[in-house]
């Protein structure tokens, strides 16, 4: 059987192909070279490819792939295959990749995906109660099927000690440990979602010692889309979102009553933070660590030079 065969047997049984990948890596072929020419048409995925050392040789919308995911470099080199649910067709067969890597929401694009190169479906890290842990998991086995286990280790135990760094820099940053958070971002002038526990910003706030303001057991999903009218419910709260602002929102931080009414607007507890995004991987989970620490620390030494 040749390369193409047997990657196409191993890895285009369905859609759950990221729970057989560890099992793909190792009982496969020792004789067959990992795949290197890799096209990864999500942005988690391409994130998760690029923190295991991995340069794919395609992704989708490049441009803004690096708007949003700012903890991963992009090499010039990788080619802009367009819309993440459409890509370029012509161009894909032309990058000649030994594996496509995909998400749950391109179900229906993988028959046409199959006829030029292996498919793998990834990035059920997202559905987990923890995300992060899980886009952990995930990491290691793409990872053995793209033969770089020692890197992703090694990205592990950086994240690891990154996040340990930073959980004892938060114990001692006032509004930090201890203190209820909001973790938000805004949709519109009037809304907002709110991350629970079961979030990746929510994981990641629990294990760096922080406290989730929103706890309510009706919303035990990752998010919940509400009026910021429910924020004032939390007295004592302090107000995370993710910057930039749109001018619609800015301009309703300056002119509405109802959100100057709010607790922490009138006692100075809103901290904008850099955009990081809320499906992110092991680098995404390491820039918002080192962005709270960043943010707190700001605040504190502000607060007392005031």
């Amino acid at each position: 059987m040749n390369r193409r065969a047997m990657l196409s047997a191993l890895l285009g049984a369905g859609a759950l192909a990221a729970t057989a990948l560890s099992d793909v890596a190792l009982a496969g072929d020792a004789r067959l070279a990992p795949p290197r020419r890799i096209v990864v048409l999500d942005w988690g995925l391409t994130e998760m490819v690029l923190s295991i050392g991995v340069v794919p040789v395609g992704i989708a919308n490049t441009r803004d792939f690096r708007r949003n995911y700012t903890a991963c470099d992009v090499p010039e080199s990788v080619v802009d295959l367009g819309l993440m649910f459409q890509p370029n067709m012509e161009l894909l067969f032309a990058l000649k990749p030994d594996l496509i890597v995909i998400a749950p929401a391109h179900a229906t694009l993988r028959a046409a995906l199959e006829r030029v190169a292996p498919t793998v479906t990834l990035g059920l890290y997202r559905s987990s109660e923890t995300p992060y842990t899980a886009a952990r998991a995930e990491t290691l086995r793409l990872a053995r099927l793209l033969g770089c286990e020692a890197r992703a280790e090694a990205l592990l135990a950086r994240a690891d000690t990154v996040l340990g760094h930073a959980r004892t820099a938060l114990a001692t940053l006032p509004g930090a440990s201890g203190k209820p958070l909001f973790m938000v971002n805004f949709i519109d002038e009037a809304h907002v979602r709110v991350f629970g526990p079961n979030s990746f910003y929510g994981e990641l706030m629990t294990g760096l010692g922080l406290q989730n303001a929103w706890q309510n057991a009706a919303h035990a999903g990752a998010f919940s889309t509400t009026g910021f009218d429910v924020l004032g419910s939390v007295p004592d709260a302090t107000l995370l979102y993710m910057k930039p602002l749109a001018s619609s929102v800015a301009n309703m931080m300056k002119t509405s009553p109802l959100w100057h009414a709010m607790p922490f607007t009138n006692e100075g507890r809103m901290i904008g933070l850099p955009r990081v995004p809320p499906d992110g991987c092991v680098l995404s989970a390491m820039l918002f660590a080192r962005v709270l620490v960043d943010a707190f620390g700001q605040t504190g030494a502000a607060k007392e030079h005031a």
